[in-house]
C-alpha cells in the first residue's frame, strides 16, 4: 500500500473559508467589546501622573573621603566603577525598604480604603470625604492575615452594615439600622464605623469599607510607586506613580517623609549612640586624668624636683660657677704657697711676688722695704744703723705676712674642699636629670594625652548634641509631589486594543473549535492531503466529465467500483461512464465500507473506486476510515453539490 506524506506547508484554507463564515459572529464580538471598552473608559476614575523627586545631599564624612582620594575617585564614582558605591545607590535601597512603605501606609490610612457605589457596576474611590470611617488599632492592621470587606449602606441617619469574607462575600456578620458609631465583628478583632464630617442623615448612600493589612499595603505600593535614581551621574532619585490625584500627591509625599523621618531617626541614633558612648568614656577619662595628676605629683615628691628641665639648667649654673670658684681659690692657695716659699727661702731679703687678685697691703709694705734696704745696701756697710733698722723693720712684717699667709691657704683648703663638694652635688645631681626629665616628659605626655582626648570627647559630645538636636532634613526635596494637568489616558487605549484583540482572538477561538468539533467534508480542501489531487466538486457537468476522466486514465482500469453516499449522483455518474465508453467492468456499491471490501479482494493494480459524498453528511474521519488502506492514486472522491 502506498501512502502520501503531509504537506510541510501550513493549510490555512478551511480555517479561513470557518472565519468568513462567521463574519457575523466577530461583527457581534466586535460591538460587544467595544462597548464594554467604552464603558469601563467611561465610567473608571481618573488617574493622573503623579512625580516628585528629593537630591541626596552627600555628609561631610562621605564627601571628605571622596576629596583626600583625590579626583581619580571622583571619576570613578561618577561612572560606578572600581567597587566605590554611589551614595545615592544606598539611599535609593533606604526609600524602597519595606519600612518606608510601611511609614507610608500607617501614615496615611491606606489600610481603609473606602469606595461609592455610584451605579450598576459603577463605582468612586472616597478620599478625605468619605461620610463613614474605619478605626482600630494598629494591631489590628499589623496581624490582618487577609483583606476584608465591609459593606455599608446609608440610609435615614441608619446603617446597614455587613461584614464579608471570601471570594463570594458571604456574610459574617450584620446589623440593620445601626446607629453610629458602630462596632463591627470581623475574624480578627473588633472594627469601630465612625461619622466623619461628609456625614449626610438624609443621604442614601452605599458603600464598601476594603480593610488590608499594613504589609499588603506596603506590597501594593512597591508594585505601584515608581523610584529611580533620575541620573547616574547626579544624585537625585524621581517618584511616580499613577493614582487618583488626591492619594497620588498625598503617597509621593508620604514616602519622601518616611524616607526622611527614616534617616533622622537614624542619624539620631547614632548621635544618642555616640554621646552615650563619649559620656562613659568621659567619665573613665576623669578617673584616669585624677591618677595620672596623682602620678606627677608622686613623681615630683619621690624625686625632689619641681621642674626637672629648669632644675637641670640651675644644677649646671651650680656646677658651672662651683668650678669657677674652686679654680680660683686654688690658685689663691698657690699664690700664698709661694709667698710662703719665697719667705723661706735662703734668700731672706727677697722680694715677693705680686699677683692679680691678691691685693695685700703688708706684702706691698714689705716689698717697699725690700727695695729700700736694698738699695742702701748697695752704699753702707755692716753695722749701718740705717741698714738695722730696715732690718728691724722688715722681720716683724716677715712673719706677720707668713701667718696670714698660713691662714689664708688653710682658708683656701677648706673653701675648695666646700667648693668640691657643692660642685660634686651639682654635678650628681645634673647627672640624675636626664632619667628625671624623661620619667617626666613621660608623665606628661600621658597627662596632655588623656587632656587632648578629653578636649576631643566634649566637642565629640557637643556636635552628637547638635546632631540629636537638628531637624534638618537629610535630603533636599527639589520637587514636592505635583500632577500633571489631563489624566492618563494610556489605560483607556490599553483597554481598547485589549477588546479589540478579544473581539477577534474570542470568535477565531470558537469557529476553530466548532470547526474541529464538527470536521464535516464540504470541499476538496477537508480531505485528506493524499486524497486531495483526486477529488472533484461536482457542481456541473465539466465536472463530472473531470471525474470521469480521471477514472478513466491509462492505464484503463478493469474494475471499477462506485459507491454512494448520496443516494442521487449514481445515476449521473453512470451516464458520463457510458457516454466516456467506459468497457470497464462497472460495479455499483451502497456504501463506502462495501467498495473497501471488494477493493481489498480485487487486484488492485486495474480496479479504481469512485467515492460519492454529498456536503455536510458525512466526516473527514468517517472517510478516513472508509477508504482504509486503498492507495490514493486507485481512489477517486466527488462532493456533489446539493
Amino acid at each position: 500500500m502506498s501512502t502520501s506524506s503531509s504537506s510541510p506547508t501550513l493549510d490555512l484554507r478551511r480555517p479561513l473559508r470557518a472565519m468568513r463564515r462567521g463574519w457575523p459572529l466577530y461583527l457581534l464580538s466586535l460591538a460587544l467589546m467595544l462597548g464594554l471598552a467604552t464603558y469601563y473608559a467611561c465610567n473608571k476614575q481618573d488617574q493622573y501622573k503623579i512625580k516628585g523627586s528629593v537630591l541626596i545631599e552627600d555628609d561631610k564624612e562621605t564627601t571628605a573621603g571622596l576629596r583626600m582620594m583625590g579626583g581619580m575617585a571622583q571619576m570613578m564614582r561618577s561612572f560606578s566603577l572600581g567597587g566605590f558605591s554611589s551614595n545615592v545607590d544606598n539611599e535609593w535601597l533606604v526609600m524602597i525598604s519595606n519600612d518606608v512603605y510601611r511609614r507610608s501606609v500607617k501614615a496615611l490610612g491606606l489600610n481603609r480604603t473606602y469606595v461609592l457605589h455610584t451605579g450598576w457596576l459603577t463605582k468612586r474611590l472616597m478620599y478625605h470625604d468619605s461620610p463613614v470611617l474605619a478605626d482600630a488599632p494598629d494591631a489590628y492592621f499589623d496581624s490582618l492575615p487577609d483583606s476584608w470587606k465591609i459593606k455599608v449602606h446609608l440610609h435615614q441617619g441608619k446603617a446597614d452594615i455587613t461584614s464579608t469574607k471570601g471570594l463570594w462575600r458571604s456574610s459574617y456578620w450584620s446589623a440593620t439600622g445601626a446607629t453610629l458609631p458602630c462596632t463591627v465583628k470581623t475574624p480578627y478583632g473588633d472594627v469601630q464605623l465612625l461619622k466623619s464630617a461628609h456625614f449626610d442623615a438624609n443621604a442614601d448612600t452605599d458603600m464598601t469599607i476594603d480593610l488590608a493589612s499594613n504589609q499588603k499595603m506596603a506590597n501594593w505600593l512597591f508594585k505601584k510607586v515608581e523610584i529611580e535614581v533620575a541620573n547616574k551621574k547626579g544624585d537625585a532619585i524621581s517618584l511616580s506613580i499613577k493614582d487618583n490625584r488626591e492619594r497620588g500627591l498625598d503617597i509621593i509625599n508620604a514616602i519622601i517623609a518616611a524616607y526622611n523621618q527614616k534617616r533622622t531617626d537614624r542619624r539620631s541614633e547614632k548621635a544618642q549612640a555616640e554621646i552615650d558612648f563619649v559620656n562613659q568614656r568621659l567619665a573613665e577619662l576623669q578617673q584616669e586624668l585624677a591618677q595620672s595628676e596623682g602620678r606627677v605629683t608622686q613623681f615630683k615628691q619621690s624625686a625632689g624636683v619641681n621642674n626637672p628641665i629648669i632644675e637641670a639648667q640651675g644644677w649646671l649654673k651650680q656646677s658651672t660657677q662651683a668650678q669657677a670658684e674652686a679654680a680660683e681659690a686654688q690658685a689663691e692657695m698657690m699664690v700664698y704657697e709661694m709667698i710662703l716659699t719665697t719667705l723661706r727661702g735662703s734668700d731672706a731679703n727677697a722680694m715677693l711676688p705680686a699677683f692679680e687678685g691678691v691685693k695685700d697691703p703688708a706684702i706691698t709694705q714689705y716689698n717697699e722695704l725690700v727695695a729700700r734696704r736694698s738699695t742702701l745696701a748697695q752704699s753702707a756697710t755692716d753695722g749701718n744703723a740705717a741698714l738695722e733698722a730696715l732690718d728691724q723693720q722688715i722681720r716683724p712684717l716677715r712673719e706677720s705676712i707668713i701667718k696670714r699667709a698660713e691662714k689664708n691657704i688653710e682658708a683656701a683648703r677648706i673653701k675648695l674642699r666646700a667648693i668640691h663638694s657643692v660642685a660634686g652635688s651639682a654635678q650628681g645631681k645634673y647627672n640624675q636629670m636626664p632619667g628625671a626629665e624623661q620619667q617626666y616628659y613621660d608623665l606628661l605626655r600621658d597627662r596632655e594625652l588623656k587632656n587632648d582626648l578629653y578636649v576631643f570627647l566634649l566637642e565629640k559630645k557637643e556636635s552628637s548634641l547638635l546632631k540629636l538636636g537638628s531637624n534638618v532634613s537629610p535630603s533636599f526635596i527639589l520637587d514636592n509631589a505635583y500632577s500633571a494637568v489631563k489624566p492618563d489616558k494610556a489605560k483607556a487605549i490599553v483597554v481598547f486594543i485589549i477588546a479589540l484583540l478579544l473581539a477577534l482572538l474570542g470568535p477565531t477561538v470558537l469557529l476553530l473549535w466548532r470547526q474541529r468539533r464538527r470536521d464535516w467534508v464540504e470541499q476538496t480542501c477537508d480531505l485528506p492531503a493524499e486524497l486531495e489531487p483526486h477529488a472533484f466538486e461536482l457542481a456541473d457537468g465539466h465536472d463530472w466529465l473531470n471525474l470521469v476522466s480521471t477514472a478513466m486514465r491509462q492505464p484503463s482500469p478493469a474494475t471499477l467500483l462506485l459507491a454512494d453516499a448520496t443516494g442521487r449522483g449514481l445515476p449521473l455518474l453512470e451516464q458520463h461512464l457510458q457516454q466516456a465508453g467506459c468497457d470497464a467492468d462497472v460495479r455499483t456499491m451502497a456504501h463506502w465500507s462495501d467498495a473497501a471490501a471488494h477493493f481489498r479482494l480485487s487486484d488492485t493494480g486495474d480496479t479504481r473506486v469512485v467515492l460519492l459524498v454529498e456536503p455536510r453528511k458525512a466526516t473527514r474521519r468517517q472517510l478516513r476510515q472508509a477508504v482504509g488502506d486503498i492507495p490514493s492514486e486507485h481512489c477517486i472522491v466527488g462532493i456533489v453539490a446539493p
